[in-house]
């Protein structure tokens, strides 16, 4: 048995579509994971030929590969494992001393094998009839959903079934437009992949009618040395601690402070806005007090999140196979969407 975390997300827009317009022209979520399983296995490609995208300069996310893609054909469930790409350089991947004093740390290098990529496995429970899908987190605090957006938007333009390339152009490929059945004039459209969390109705509502009555906010976040902001925050937290000496932030610290604050509506939407988009954790989360109650009403207690015991087969440290995590979903469908009540 392993302890797995479930989220839901709402699938609002996945397809491909006019401009301007609220429906998909073409296309639906179980049309194109099926799609996705035919291009992933044509021709026995290999998994470093599966990403759906190049990297830009300024995103935060690297290459995002299809390791494994299972359905279950009475319910129309899908489990799609992701490998997702951690940084390298030129084969080798850097780690420091923890105990090292600052400012003269020691890195080290490991070399990988050769044509091996760096990362870790996130895994995703589709659930076309109800328009939702789940990330299934075992060991790992990240739940590659942030990628998944970004590969899945990026098959649907350029490698679906209603793809119709052009043959001029200096790209490897032009896109000429989409279009249903082979030989019909391609149409202008765009792809969109676009998700949000399934929240419970009641907490969040109940704090925006009481948002006059907020007197605290406790907010819980976890630093990550790799983010420059939480450097920054880290330096400034030990500033107001009476500690003048830079300290660098060498690993993850959970981190928690309180404030006596009331928030305006639009100031507490925007806080529940970017809560949502962003939190990633139990360690991230915001708590609002109101007057009268002395136990904050936590944002992550509206969310469609809970743990459940599966009898899953784990292929090594990292891996766990698709096959026995869909069987065991499939198993308690019910009592998981549950959560979705």
């Amino acid at each position: 048995m392993e302890e797995a975390k479930v989220t839901f997300y709402k699938i609002e827009k996945c397809g491909l579509y006019e401009y301007g317009a609220d429906d998909p022209k073409l296309g639906g979520v179980p049309e194109f994971l099926n799609q996705l399983k035919a291009w992933v296995k044509k021709n026995d490609k290999p998994l470093d030929e599966t990403c759906t995208y190049a990297i830009e300069e300024s995103e935060d996310v690297d290459r995002t590969f299809c390791y494994d893609l299972v359905t279950n054909g009475v319910t129309g469930d899908f489990l799609l494992t992701t490998w997702n790409e951690t940084p390298s350089y030129e084969g080798k991947v850097a780690a420091v001393q923890a105990k090292s004093k600052v400012g003269s740390a020691k890195v080290e290098f490991t070399k990988l094998p050769k044509d091996s990529i760096p990362g870790y496995a996130a895994y995703f429970w589709f659930i076309p009839s109800k328009d939702v899908f789940a990330t299934i987190r075992f060991q790992h605090r990240l739940n590659g959903k942030k990628n998944l957006d970004k590969y899945f938007k990026e098959f649907i333009s350029k490698f679906s079934d209603y793809v119709v390339l052009a043959d001029d152009g200096e790209a490897d490929f032009n896109v000429a437009g989409y279009s249903e059945k082979y030989g019909d004039d391609p149409l202008n459209l765009h792809s969109q992949f676009k998700t949000s969390i399934v929240r419970k109705p009641g907490q969040i509502d109940y704090i925006l009618e009481q948002k006059h009555q907020i007197r605290k906010i406790t907010r819980h976040n976890r630093l990550s040395p790799k983010i420059a902001e939480c450097q920054e925050f880290w330096q400034k937290a030990l500033l107001n601690l009476g500690l003048k000496k830079q300290r660098n932030l060498n690993s993850e610290v959970n981190f928690s402070y309180e404030f006596s604050f009331t928030p305006s509506e639009p100031e507490l939407k925007e806080m529940i806005a970017e809560w949502e988009k962003n939190h990633d954790s139990k360690w991230d989360d915001i708590g609002f007090t109101l007057k009268g109650e002395q136990v904050p009403r936590w944002l992550s207690n509206s969310l469609a999140r809970d743990q459940f015991e599966l009898d899953v087969n784990r292929i090594d440290e990292e891996i766990v196979d698709a096959k026995s995590i869909l069987e065991q979903l499939t198993e308690k469908r019910d009592l998981i969407l549950g959560l979705l009540k």
